[in-house]
């Protein structure tokens, strides 16, 4: 099924086709909202209200975007209306893979310690980019910026971080951590 017929069937109440949306998306905006809040109750409760925003504002969609953008947008800016509420001090504290041996886990902390310094224009981009996985264009449409945009903050967050890696003795691999 495609988004348009999708939303034609979510703007009919089709409850079936809400769901299967819901379970399409779920992992990856509780993802993004876990990263904000760093704990797990508080990323359920903002995921379940950006499907609760999504389905009370699915007459409001233009199909300009596809549905995932839409989902994203709405997360991002549910994850920042959190943050500010509650001046969340570490937004990527638990991402994580706990399986990693711990020098990886001292080198993924001291990671995400760096990416919560940066300008919040250039964090997101990277959290985007590197932690959800989402490509340069889609990122452009959730935060309303050209791919370019998108492209060099991306580019000056590596700079920053790389800045900050030779700073601490260049004691961390970037490519072993997946910023080259």
């Amino acid at each position: 099924m495609n988004d348009e017929e999708l939303m034609a069937k979510i703007r009919l109440g089709d409850q079936k086709s809400f769901i299967y949306l819901v379970d399409n998306y779920k992992k990856k905006i509780l993802a993004l909202c876990y990263s904000y809040t760093q704990d797990s109750h508080e990323a359920e409760d903002l995921s379940q209200d950006v499907f609760i925003t999504f389905y009370k504002n699915a007459n409001k969609f233009r199909e300009q975007s596809s549905i995932s953008t839409y989902l994203y947008k709405i997360a991002v800016s549910r994850c920042i209306d959190f943050k500010r509420k509650l001046s969340i001090k570490s937004m990527l504290t638990g991402i994580v893979n706990v399986s990693v041996k711990a020098e990886d886990l001292d080198q993924k902390i001291y990671v995400r310690q760096c990416i919560n310094k940066l300008p919040k224009d250039i964090k997101i981009p990277i959290v985007l980019f590197y932690y959800v996985g989402l490509d340069q264009k889609e990122i452009g449409k959730i935060l309303n910026i050209s791919q370019k945009a998108v492209e060099g903050r991306i580019y000056r967050g590596k700079q920053k971080l790389r800045a900050m890696f030779i700073k601490e003795d260049g004691i961390y691999d970037e490519k072993k951590l997946g910023l080259h």
